[in-house]
């Protein structure tokens, strides 16, 4: 008889791993049952907090005025505060590197949207991007090395769903890392990080 991985709708999540777990391997050609280990690793409040970093960073970079510079200062201070719930979720009830990786990534990005909040409310001060930029630097590191991670894995596992699932999460990661280092490429940096959440998203389905 397969053991069913149950999936919680709030804040449970299956353990990041280098490999799968002895047991594990014998149903490694088992596809619905490696996308439903996938999807227990990115349960859903974790995809809509991925969503909103998504979001926060586009408002961000194209508010203009008001009423539109209010509403994206409030949105990545809600997002701030989404990203620090998970992080310290995934620091405090992680079973991996990977979760810790994981767990560190969100807290960076809530340290860079909560900047970025304040900085919108308060134009000009120097401490902002000080702040926000090796934040984010940091989360791009973490969101490279666990894409790469289930890259690696998918591949030595014959996983498509977490090969794809890896690539895309390489693509977002590289993508902020090259706004960073090429704020005029920021455009289309969002596109190919939009395009990969996107990719990333489907594979995972709605569940």
């Amino acid at each position: 008889m397969r053991m069913k991985i149950l999936q919680s709708p709030s804040w449970q999540f299956a353990p990041r791993r280098w490999a799968a777990p002895a047991d594990e391997q014998r149903r490694l050609d088992d596809k619905e049952h490696n996308l439903e280990q996938l999807r227990s690793e990115h349960p859903l409040v974790s995809r809509a907090v991925e969503v909103m970093q998504m979001g926060s960073w586009i408002a961000a970079s194209q508010a203009q005025g008001s009423p539109w510079t209010e509403a994206s200062a409030g949105f990545s201070g809600l997002t701030s505060v989404a990203s620090a719930a998970w992080g310290i979720n995934k620091l405090a009830n992680g079973q991996s590197t990977l979760d810790r990786v994981e767990g560190l990534g969100h807290l960076a990005l809530s340290a860079a949207y909560g900047a970025d909040a304040v900085g919108l409310m308060r134009p000009g001060q120097a401490w902002v991007q000080q702040v926000s930029n090796p934040t984010s630097a940091v989360a791009a590191g973490c969101e490279i090395l666990l894409g790469g991670a289930d890259l690696v894995r998918g591949l030595r596992e014959d996983n498509q769903a977490r090969v794809w699932t890896g690539a895309a999460g390489i693509l977002s990661g590289a993508a902020l890392a090259t706004s960073l280092v090429a704020p005029g490429a920021t455009g289309f940096a969002q596109a190919v990080a939009i395009m990969s959440m996107a990719a990333r998203q489907s594979v995972l389905g709605a569940r």
